[in-house]
């Protein structure tokens, strides 16, 4: 089976929703590099991978949105999610890394 890029996974995710293929793989790029930067990595292992997919469906339905914590018209309302999915918080956590304690061209005297 021949591997899927990001990209198309995240549009296969997406079925309907019209958006460039430019700005997904701009939100893409956006959230790995907060990924990453997050869990102090170099790069993305299946299960960071799957939490950038996630992530990115996120931002991608928050198009236009950003900002609002809620919304109502004629008696109906709406609510956005603000937080992080717990799934995706247990992700990001499993593979987080401790920080250096020095740096590496320094040896301990």
């Amino acid at each position: 089976m021949a591997e899927s890029t990001l990209l198309d996974r995240l549009k296969n995710r997406l079925d309907e929703v019209e958006v460039s293929e430019i700005k997904l793989q701009a939100i893409i790029d956006d959230v790995t590099l907060e990924v990453l930067a997050d869990t102090n990595q170099s790069e993305l292992n299946a299960q960071l991978e799957s939490a950038v997919i996630s992530l990115s469906v996120i931002a991608v339905n928050r198009i236009g949105t950003e900002g609002l914590a809620s919304e109502g018209y004629s008696g109906v309302s709406t609510s956005y999610l603000d937080e992080v999915p717990p799934r995706v918080v247990s992700i990001l956590n499993a593979n987080r890394r401790l920080g250096a304690w020095e740096d590496e061209d320094e040896s301990i005297t």
